[in-house]
């Protein structure tokens, strides 16, 4: 599952990674200065040891000190220690994520889909309630029994979740865990509620939710997502029409054609991506033109070559490319529509 094309923030932290730029020719020798020695000795002092606090997190998680239903049970108890229940939300679901049982479990799901709605009644603590959407995400089945025996379901709990009367950052998370299912279920998950829901925040909700909605639209089968992707193809935010643009090439949907012809066009993203550094701009636009030429190579193989053969000319010129990553995609593209699927 790729990661969806996202709006960079004008700031020193570019989202897309890529490359490294040329290097430039080299600078005259100086002295070290006293932030070069913090950089060089003190900062990388202190990643070492946020990854062993890492690592010893999840020892303990992996080693059972805590088993799940505990934290389950932490969250629910910790009414006004917010902190203690963002901690326990939080490592929950990390321990979810790196355990395939747990991801299994129907009653864990259950419980936290429970937990979930009982949150959205009266949300006291959004970093929290966050924290619990991003888990449900997590596990691998929507299968969800709670402990008393009761049939619940996940999707239900993560529409409400979307409804605009909750923060952003709880519609993001149940934004992003309904993406998670539906691209584990590739494309075989075709429910009407959180597709309406997801196609309602898509259209009115603040850039990032607007980006992640129409990413998770984008795994999401059947007409109603369909037609909901080529809406938002037009979008004032241009990286919304990216990511429906990505999301209908890969079902080799005709409709993405334009689109798809501005991000194959590195002329055309010089001029509408607006970065303050010409390294953070080159990363953007690579990773923009790789996420078309992945999502081409997707239809063909999935037997829709049309769409990537109307835009052969654009995929021909990008084998000439500079960047390495887009040339050899776009070899490959070429070499998939003369052998076919």
């Amino acid at each position: 599952m790729t990661e969806p094309i996202e709006q960079t923030a004008p700031s020193t932290n570019g989202h897309a990674p890529g490359p490294p730029p040329p290097v430039p020719d080299l600078p005259p020798v100086e002295a070290p200065s006293a932030g070069f020695i913090v950089q060089l000795f003190v900062i990388p002092a202190v990643v070492v040891f946020v990854v062993i606090l890492v690592w010893l997190l999840f020892g303990k998680l992996a080693g059972g000190e805590r088993d799940a239903m505990e934290y389950v049970r932490l969250i629910r108890e910790s009414s006004g220690n917010w902190r203690a229940a963002n901690r326990a939300a939080f490592e929950l679901a990390s321990l979810i994520q790196n355990d395939p049982k747990l991801a299994a479990d129907p009653k864990l799901l259950g419980e936290l889909t429970d937990l979930l709605e009982h949150n959205l009644d009266a949300v006291e603590d959004p970093e929290m309630t966050r924290y619990v959407a991003l888990a449900l995400g997590r596990f691998r089945t929507l299968e969800a029994t709670t402990a008393n025996g009761q049939k619940v379901d996940p999707l239900s709990a993560l529409d409400r979740a979307l409804d605009a009367k909750y923060p952003s950052g709880v519609r993001i998370a149940a934004a992003a865990s309904l993406a998670e299912h539906a691209a584990r279920l590739n494309g075989a998950l075709d429910d009407p509620r959180p597709v309406a829901a997801l196609a309602k925040a898509a259209e009115d909700g603040e850039p990032a939710l607007k980006q992640m909605a129409v990413y998770a639209l984008g795994f999401f089968g059947g007409d109603a997502a369909a037609q909901a992707l080529r809406a938002r193809l037009d979008d004032g935010d241009r990286f919304v029409g990216y990511n429906a643009a990505v999301a209908l090439a890969r079902r080799g949907d005709p409709a993405a054609q334009g689109t798809l012809r501005e991000m194959l066009s590195p002329a055309a993203l010089e001029k509408v991506i607006d970065l303050p550094s010409a390294t953070e701009r080159r990363s953007k636009i690579e990773a923009i033109e790789l996420e078309a030429l992945l999502a081409l190579q997707a239809s063909v193989a999935a037997g829709k070559p049309d769409l990537a053969k109307s835009l052969r000319a654009e995929v021909e010129a990008e084998t000439k490319s500079g960047l390495v990553g887009v040339r050899n995609n776009a070899q490959a593209l070429l070499k998939s529509l003369q052998t076919g699927p």
